[in-house]
């Protein structure tokens, strides 16, 4: 039962609309029944959560205009990495204030500071 996205394609986006809320409320009734062991088949969950990804992807397709294929989207992200691990300090240069967040943040977590101030109690009494 589970939906190809090429037969999705040539579905309009109000169509698209109902198909996920109708996958979701299928899958609301699944785990409703997984919960009270009715369900026999617990891969259909997993199915229909594919399934509504699948029609949400289409429908962002369609609404953003622009698909990508999946070959060019991961080029795309590889050379993102690449530039990225070439120059980190122009990173850090273009965007200075996530650099001085991080500068100042503190180290020390409050559950650790808690910790080494009893500590520091015990051995005084």
């Amino acid at each position: 039962m589970s939906l190809e996205a090429k037969d999705l394609r040539g579905n309009d986006p109000d169509e698209l609309r109902r198909t996920v809320r109708k996958l979701e409320e299928d899958l609301f009734k699944h785990k409703l029944k997984k919960t009270t062991n009715q369900l026999e088949n617990t891969m259909l969950i997993r199915a229909t959560r594919r399934d509504i990804a699948r029609v949400n992807t289409v429908l962002t397709e369609r609404l953003g205009g622009v698909a990508v294929a999946p070959a060019e989207r991961a080029a795309a992200v590889f050379e993102g990495a690449e530039a990225s691990a070439e120059k980190p300090a122009k990173v850090a240069a273009a965007n200075p204030a996530k650099a001085s967040a991080k500068a100042t943040k503190p180290k020390a977590t409050a559950k650790v500071t808690a910790k080494v101030t009893a500590k520091k109690t015990e051995k005084e009494t």
